[in-house]
Order: structure tokens, then sequence, then C-alpha cells
């Protein structure tokens, strides 16, 4: 109840940023405007599907070395296969490339294992796209660890592929130009659905999937700005967004007609993609922009909740994933 409560106790103001983020003017920026990304090495988590593909496809196109991580090899593989053969047979686009990581967020091991392959391969990392994701899966599921699926999936599979990936993230960011080196971490205008207080570490469990799904949601903007707070002077731009509501396989799990993907309007993947793209490339954003919030299309705002911005909480959240990690021995 205390979700539904947070969704409908809006102010006016608040009550007309929600309906603009639902229902977008026509995006000002395209991925035309994006540039030569020609040495640039780009890891995208969920990238087999969805939004995470589009992008990886675009970046890819624009001559970056894109990262393709899914917990299925043959998707992940089939994913690299299809963006391999669209920029190959596209004499308009630039010399990327697409290689494929194997990545479970569910499973810290795997987590470790991605990172450990891709720094055998890779001394750069100009911008991690945390994209991927679980949606209101059935009752009850859990992670390896006995951990809430969502919240471990979503927010600390991200995190400690993001803690992990750091050095090579600061390093980057230190003979790049400024603002360059991006951390892009999706939300969802689900956060509404999080409840009283945002993140409940003593409880993450939740009442119901759907507070689950929004309370994760949250939790990836309050990682998002602590990472700005505390890197953001370092050189590395940690971006939050909502996509919009996009037509993906996210809602797989939305068996029942009376569910959210019942009355919402949705949008096509390539227009999901875009406030991302615009998030991992444009140069509008610079060094002083970390902790910004994106909403669509390509528009720069304030999330919808207040706890987004708790500095006490944006701390324990990251000690609370930091102790996880301990606990898997990473």
């Amino acid at each position: 109840m205390g979700a539904i409560m947070s969704a409908f106790t809006l102010s006016p103001l608040k009550y007309g940023k929600a309906i603009s983020e639902a229902y977008p003017p026509k995006p000002k920026w395209s991925t035309e405007d994006i540039g030569n990304l020609t040495g640039k090495v780009i890891i995208i988590t969920g990238a087999n599907t969805g939004i995470g593909f589009e992008c990886a496809q675009t970046l890819a196109s624009h001559g970056a070395k894109v990262y393709v991580c899914a917990r299925s090899e043959q998707k992940g593989l089939d994913a690299v296969k299809r963006i391999t053969e669209k920029i190959g047979g596209d004499s308009g686009l630039k010399s990327g490339q697409a290689d494929f990581l194997l990545l479970d967020l569910a499973d810290l091991q795997s987590v470790k294992k991605a990172t450990d392959e891709f720094l055998k391969k890779e001394s750069r990392l100009d911008v991690l796209m945390n994209s991927g994701g679980v949606m209101m899966p059935p009752a009850g599921s859990v992670n390896g660890a006995g951990l809430e699926l969502q919240f471990a999936t979503n927010v600390l599979g991200h995190f400690a592929l993001t803690r992990l990936l750091l050095p090579t993230l600061l390093h980057t960011a230190k003979t790049s130009e400024n603002g360059t080196v991006r951390v892009v971490n999706v939300a969802s205008s689900a956060i509404m659905m999080a409840p009283w207080g945002g993140v409940k570490l003593n409880n993450i469990e939740g009442s119901s999937q759907m507070q689950n799904y929004g309370q994760s949601k949250l939790g990836n903007i309050i990682f998002s700005n602590e990472l700005a707070r505390r890197y953001g002077d370092s050189g590395i731009l940690s971006v939050s967004l909502n996509p919009g509501n996009i037509q993906t396989e996210l809602w797989q799990h939305q068996k029942s007609f009376f569910t959210p993907n019942t009355f919402i309007h949705k949008y096509p993947v390539a227009m999901g993609a875009l406030t991302q793209l615009y998030g991992a490339t444009s140069p509008e954003l610079t060094k002083a922009d970390s902790g910004v919030y994106l909403f669509p299309w390509a528009r720069k705002g304030e999330a919808l909740r207040k706890e987004a911005y708790d500095v006490t909480l944006g701390s324990q959240v990251w000690d609370w994933c930091e102790e996880q990690m301990k606990a898997a021995g990473l």
C-alpha cells in the first residue's frame, strides 16, 4: 500500500513532471548527433536484447568497441553476430566492433569473472552502461545468496561491476577529455512504486514485486548519485536516467491482464535507447554534470523521489553493497 500511496501523493509540480516523463515531447537530440567513437571501449549489460542491444548496435556503428554482456552465451553471441553483420554490411557506418562478455548480474562470482575476462583484453574503459536487469519475476525469487532477485540484480550486481571496474575507469579518465568517461545507470519511472523512505535495506524483500522493482530502480539512482559524490572530482561522469515506457522483454513476467503493462502507453525500443545514448555520448554533458538525472527524451531534470538525493541513504546503500561483496569474497 505504501508504494501505491507514494505514487499518488505527488505535488502538482511533480505530477506535471511525471506526465512529461511518461508522454515526452518530440526529441531535440538524435543518434545522428553522436560523434566518431573510434578508440572508445564500452561495456553494456543486458545488451543481447531490447534497449541494451539497440545501444550496443548504435555505439558500434559509430566506431566504438562494445562489449555485449548477457547471462546466456548463445543469446549474447547471437547479438554480437547481428551487430557485426549490421556494421559490416553498411558502408555508411564507421568501423566499430562487438565482443561478448558472459555476465550474470545476480551472481557476484559471475560479475568478478566477467571483469577479470574484460581486464585480460582491455586497459581502458570509456563508458559503462548499466542497462540490464530483471522486472517483477515470480514472488519469492532470490539469487544464489538468498537476496531478493530484483535488488540483487539491478542494484548489487551493477554496483559490484562498477566497483571492480572503477580503477580502470579512473585510469581512463586521467587521459581523456573532460566528462567523456561515464557510468550510465538505467532507472525507471517505477521509482514511484518504491516504499516510503526509498530503500529498505533491512527488508529488501518488500511487500510486493512491484514495490521491489521500484525500490531497485530508485536504488540505481541513489547509487549513481553516490558514485558522483565520491568520484565526480576524479573525472567520472555518473548519469542516471529513465529511458521511458518502452516495449521490451522486461515485461515478460507480466501474465495477468490487470498489470501496469495493460494500461501504460509504450514506445518502440529505438526511442528507449535515445536517452541512454545521450547520457553515454553527448558533449553537452561535462564533468560538472556528474550526478545528473535524465528523462525522455534526452532531457535533464530531477528524479521524482526526494530519497534519490538523500546523502545518508546514498552512503548506506553503498556500504550495504560493499558488505555483500565482502561476504562473497570480493
